[in-house]
């Protein structure tokens, strides 16, 4: 066969909150990670996503870093790169697994034979995943840890370099609304910039009011826009994010569940059963609370924009690396972000690193 799905990590417990470090010895050139975490439930009242449970994925060569982002952005970025959603449901009712799967990618597509992760071309590298099963879901007892490997196996391709993801900022907003200035580097093209930020029962657009992106001391701006207006280009060019999420509820109690989309979220539930259910307040931040008529087993349909609070600044045709924005050449780049509100946001960069 030209391409093979490799275990690099079999079935693990995941139970002990650490860093698992496994190294990327072999010399079959990587097109796509899938890390897979599960965690059991063991109440029906989750504390927070599943993503918050694996807060960091990296790769790392010795002290060089290679590829770092959270379950949240790499969730994010699978949207944003595929247009497709999670590929399977939430799981929040006790005494049952959730399956999360974070797919890596390193090319602009799977099996992209210009773009992939050539591990032959560094020291030592090792991907290093940083779990704690109690950050997400119904406060889980028990959770497992599996890591697979889209390869080339026949078909060997000569790539010219991969997509390095990494969260290049992060900062805390000041209680009132002001500019951030961050200067982008300007070692390697940049294929998307991606700012997210998400506060429970806050509106998106009034955490972060203003995006822009200028070149040379503001020369040129690829973009000068108002927060919302960019919101709505990234709705229009990728549409809402789609998932599903089953959960418990009791008689007449509000519950809290939290979903991936940001802001407006439309939220259908449907009881298994006669009960209904319906919303007690609104969907923003990620979040949204839930009541029934009486107990009852419940799925929820949900459908909305920004996946964990992200919007992205497409450089250029994302199929097209000679598209992209080549600061190597542009000179001193700048990103201003106005925001305010004792928010956290984080800056990720899709770079593309070459060989």
């Amino acid at each position: 066969m030209k391409y093979r799905h490799a275990t690099l990590y079999p079935s693990e417990n995941a139970s002990t909150a650490k860093t698992e470090a496994i190294s990327l010895d072999m010399k079959d050139i990587i097109s796509r990670i899938q890390i897979k975490f599960n965690a059991t439930n063991v109440t029906n009242d989750p504390v927070a996503h599943p993503a918050a449970a694996v807060s960091k994925v990296e790769i790392v060569d010795g002290s060089e870093v290679l590829y770092s982002l959270s379950a949240r952005e790499i969730e994010s970025l699978m949207f944003y790169n595929t247009g497709k959603s999670r590929a399977r449901h939430i799981d929040y009712r006790g005494g049952n697994e959730n399956h999360m799967i974070l797919d890596m990618m390193f090319g602009t597509k799977l099996f992209d034979p210009l773009l992939a992760f050539d591990p032959t071309q560094f020291s030592n590298p090792k991907l290093n995943i940083t779990h704690n099963k109690a950050s997400g879901l119904g406060t889980p007892t028990a959770a497992t840890l599996e890591v697979f490997a889209d390869l080339f196996d026949e078909k060997v391709p000569s790539p010219i370099g991969y997509i390095m993801p990494k969260e290049y900022f992060a900062y805390t907003t000041p209680s009132a609304a002001s500019n951030e200035y961050i200067d982008l580097p300007d070692d390697y093209p940049i294929k998307r910039i991606m700012v997210s930020t998400f506060k429970a029962g806050a509106w998106w657009d009034n955490i972060i009011t203003e995006i822009e992106l200028n070149e040379e001391s503001g020369k040129r701006k690829p973009w000068e826009e108002d927060a919302y207006d960019i919101m709505m280009t990234a709705l229009t060019k990728y549409g809402p994010y789609t998932e599903f999420f089953t959960g418990i509820l009791s008689s007449q109690t509000a519950n809290l569940f939290y979903i991936t989309p940001e802001e407006e979220a439309s939220v259908a539930p449907c009881g298994m059963g006669f009960t209904g259910v319906y919303s007690a307040g609104n969907t923003s931040g990620c979040q949204v609370n839930l009541k029934a008529d009486n107990s009852v087993e419940f799925r929820a349909l949900v459908s909305g924009p920004m996946p964990h609070g992200a919007v992205p600044l497409d450089c250029g045709d994302q199929m097209d690396p000679e598209d992209w924005l080549d600061v190597t050449t542009k000179g001193k780049i700048k990103l201003r972000v106005k925001a305010g509100g004792s928010n956290p946001v984080n800056v990720v960069l899709e770079q593309l690193r070459k060989y």
